[in-house]
C-alpha cells in the first residue's frame, strides 16, 4: 500500500511512441504534441553544424536504447514536452528534410543524405519507438514545476521563467512576452557589445518581478524563496481578465517611463559604482517606488530623488544587504525600508 502523501507522488502513465507518430502529433493542427516555441529557440544541437543531430539519428538507426521523454497533459488534452525537446526536435527536423547527415561513423554510406534519401532505412526510423512518460493534468502544478526543474539539468536546461511559461499559459504570460520587448528591458543585462553578462536575466521574468513586488508591497507572499514567490504570483494571476491586463500594461509602462525620466541613462544602476551596469536590485527598488509616484511629484522632485538614491547606494546599511543571500527576504525588506525612508524624506523636505 502506498502511504506517500498524494501531493508528493505523480499520476502518470508510460507509452511507446513510434517516431512517425510523434512527428505527426507535432505537425497536427492544432498540435497534439507541443514543442513549445520558447523551448525551440534554445535548440542548440545545430550550433556547430548538424554533427550532434546526425549522431543522434545514427544512434537511432543502430537501435541504441534512448532515454525516456516526459510530457505533461494540458487542459486541452495535448501533451507539452517537459524533457526531450532536443531529441524530439531533431527527429522532427530530420524527418522533415531540414538537414542532411554529417560526420557518420557506423553508417558512412549515409553521409550527406536527408531523410527522404534513406531508402529502406526510412521505415526503420519511422518505426523506431521511444518511451514517453505522460504526467496527467490532475497533478498539482507545484509538483509539475518540481519535475520540470529536476529533469532539466542538462546542457540546455530550461530557465525558471520558461517553466512558468509552460505551466501557466494565459493572459499574464502573453502580457509578459509583450512588455519584455521594450528596448529598456530587452537590453537589460547586456554589455555594450550586446553580450550577456552575469546579471542578465530573461526579460519576461524581469517584468514578472515588477508585478509580483508591486502587487505585494508587504511581501506577505514571499515566505520562502524568490523563485517560489514568482511561481505563486504567476499561478494566481495566470488567467487575469482583459481589464486587469490593460491595468497591468499601463502600470508597467508608466513606471518605466517615470524611472527613465528621473534617472535617464543611469536608470537601474548603482550611481556610485565605477562600472555603470544595470542590476536587478536597483530595478526592483526603483520600479516599485519611483515608478509609482505621481507625475507631478516626479516633475518637481526628480533631482532630489536621484540624489537620495545615490545616498542610499553609498550607505553602509545598503551595502550590507548586497552580501550573502542577495535575494533573501530579510535583505529585500531591509533595502526597501531604507530606500522608502530616504525617498519620503526627499519629496517631503521642501
Amino acid at each position: 500500500m502506498n502511504n506517500l502523501p498524494e501531493e508528493k507522488t505523480l499520476n502518470l502513465y508510460p507509452i511507446d511512441y513510434p517516431f512517425e507518430t510523434l512527428v505527426n502529433r507535432v505537425s497536427s493542427k492544432p498540435p497534439k504534441l507541443k514543442l513549445n516555441p520558447d523551448f525551440q529557440r534554445k535548440y542548440k544541437w545545430d550550433k556547430d553544424g548538424w554533427g550532434r543531430s546526425s549522431r543522434f539519428i545514427e544512434s537511432c538507426l543502430m537501435r541504441i536504447p534512448l532515454p525516456s521523454c516526459y510530457f505533461a497533459e494540458d487542459d486541452d488534452g495535448a501533451h507539452l514536452v517537459i524533457d526531450g525537446v532536443q531529441r524530439l526536435t531533431t527527429i522532427s527536423k530530420f524527418m522533415s528534410d531540414e538537414f542532411a547527415l554529417e560526420g557518420m561513423t557506423a553508417f558512412k554510406e549515409l553521409e550527406g543524405k536527408k531523410f527522404s534519401e534513406l531508402g529502406d532505412l526510412r521505415s526503420e526510423l519511422e518505426t523506431t519507438t521511444i518511451r514517453c512518460i505522460v504526467l496527467r493534468k490532475d497533478n498539482p502544478k507545484k509538483l509539475i514545476r518540481e519535475i520540470f526543474s529536476r529533469l532539466n539539468q542538462g546542457a540546455v536546461a530550461l530557465s525558471d521563467q520558461e517553466i512558468r511559461h509552460a505551466i501557466y499559459p494565459g493572459a499574464l504570460d502573453s502580457l509578459l512576452a509583450e512588455l519584455a520587448q521594450d528596448p529598456e528591458i530587452a537590453r537589460f543585462g547586456l554589455s555594450e557589445s550586446g553580450q550577456s553578462v552575469k546579471d542578465a536575466l530573461e526579460p519576461e521574468e524581469q517584468v514578472l518581478r515588477y508585478f509580483a513586488f508591486s502587487e505585494d508591497k508587504d511581501l506577505a507572499g514571499f515566505s520562502s524563496t524568490l523563485k517560489d514567490f514568482l511561481d505563486n504570483f504567476m499561478e494566481e494571476n495566470a488567467s487575469i481578465d482583459g481589464e486587469k491586463v490593460d491595468e497591468f500594461r499601463n502600470r508597467f509602462k508608466s513606471a518605466l517611463a517615470r524611472c527613465l525620466k528621473v534617472f535617464g541613462d543611469d536608470v537601474f544602476v548603482n550611481p556610485s559604482a565605477e562600472k555603470k551596469r544595470k542590476g536587478l536590485v536597483h530595478y526592483d527598488l526603483v520600479m516599485t517606488t519611483v515608478g509609482e509616484l505621481d507625475d507631478a511629484v516626479i516633475d518637481k522632485y526628480d533631482a532630489d530623488i536621484k540624489k537620495a538614491y545615490a545616498s542610499l547606494c553609498d550607505s553602509d546599511g545598503f551595502k550590507k544587504t548586497l552580501s550573502g543571500g542577495l535575494q533573501d527576504k530579510s535583505r529585500v525588506v531591509k533595502r526597501r525600508a531604507q530606500w522608502r525612508e530616504l525617498l519620503e524624506a526627499s519629496i517631503n523636505a521642501k
